[in-house]
């Protein structure tokens, strides 16, 4: 969804087929890769805003949990065809929803939360359970790819053994933010040990979800770096992508949180009940008294 409202307003230049690289040349792509897009059905504009606008509506269902699996399918359709049209504003996020997409249709993702809401019809069967597990397994097992890859590729770059890799990469004038990246110069030894730091959690990371212990300590770290990302280098949609998927491997940490959460705030509410009650029952001395 991110992806379609940031690109709404420069839609028709970005993706149209009369657009940055046109309709041949759009068609010319997809045959190289083998692909195909909804989009090359027609070359006409109001065939583009069409697909367009059903994508985007695909897209905010989809996250306020419509539609189940049926809409959940759509949605991948539509989104591939978009990122088709014009492969080079992806990054390592939208390869991503790509590959998961599928996976996520395995799952009993709409369990929890759905519009409408919908009680749960028992136990589920062996089969359902074999396919949820199996879809959970391949999103962890693609997370761990990818991070184990790219710390691995970090590794062998000379600024990443040096430290000073963060420090080129916010020189760069895209991710410079001029009100803020000027004052982290100052704190180089934060910089260096962000480098070190990144790289370790990235090669560890399979390690670390292993074991049960283990999995909050390394999700809340590339939470924490997945957020510094999209605050100092604006791929906010990258790193919303990566956390949405690291947050797999803390599920049942995350229920039980919410559990604590709630028990919390009902045994607050029944004590400050009960010391309300107690202070409406007792007397009020007179003035007298």
């Amino acid at each position: 969804m991110a992806f379609y409202v940031t690109g709404y307003a420069e839609r028709r230049f970005l993706f149209g087929p009369d657009g940055l690289y046109g309709a041949d040349m759009t068609r010319a792509l997809l045959a190289d890769r083998g692909a195909v897009s909804l989009y090359m059905v027609s070359d006409s504009p109001a065939w583009f805003e069409a697909v367009f606008h059903t994508g985007l509506a695909l897209a905010v269902l989809v996250t306020v949990g419509v539609g189940g699996r049926v809409l959940l399918g759509l949605h991948g359709a539509f989104i591939w065809s978009l990122y088709m049209t014009n492969p080079t504003l992806m990054d390592g996020g939208d390869n991503l929803v790509v590959l998961v997409i599928p996976f996520l249709l395995l799952t009993r993702c709409y369990d929890r939360i759905a519009v409408p809401s919908k009680p749960r019809r028992g136990a589920p069967t062996i089969g359902t359970s074999v396919a949820h597990n199996t879809g959970l397994l391949l999103i962890a097992a693609q997370v761990c790819i990818v991070y184990l890859l790219a710390g691995l590729y970090k590794v062998q770059g000379q600024l990443w053994q040096d430290g000073t890799a963060l420090y080129y990469i916010l020189r760069v004038p895209e991710f410079f933010w001029p009100e803020v990246t000027p004052l982290l110069f100052h704190f180089g030894w934060a910089l260096v040990v962000a480098a070190y730091a990144t790289v370790l959690v990235s090669v560890f990371f399979p390690a670390f979800v292993l074991f049960r212990a283990g999995r909050p300590i390394a999700v809340s770290a590339m939470v924490v770096f997945h957020a510094g990302i999209a605050l100092l280098m604006n791929l906010t949609s990258f790193a919303l992508v990566m956390i949405a998927l690291d947050l797999v491997f803390v599920d049942a940490h995350a229920e039980r949180m919410a559990r604590r959460a709630v028990l919390v705030v009902r045994t607050a509410t029944r004590a400050v009940t009960r010391t309300i009650r107690k202070v409406h029952r007792e007397p009020v001395p007179s003035f007298e008294e």
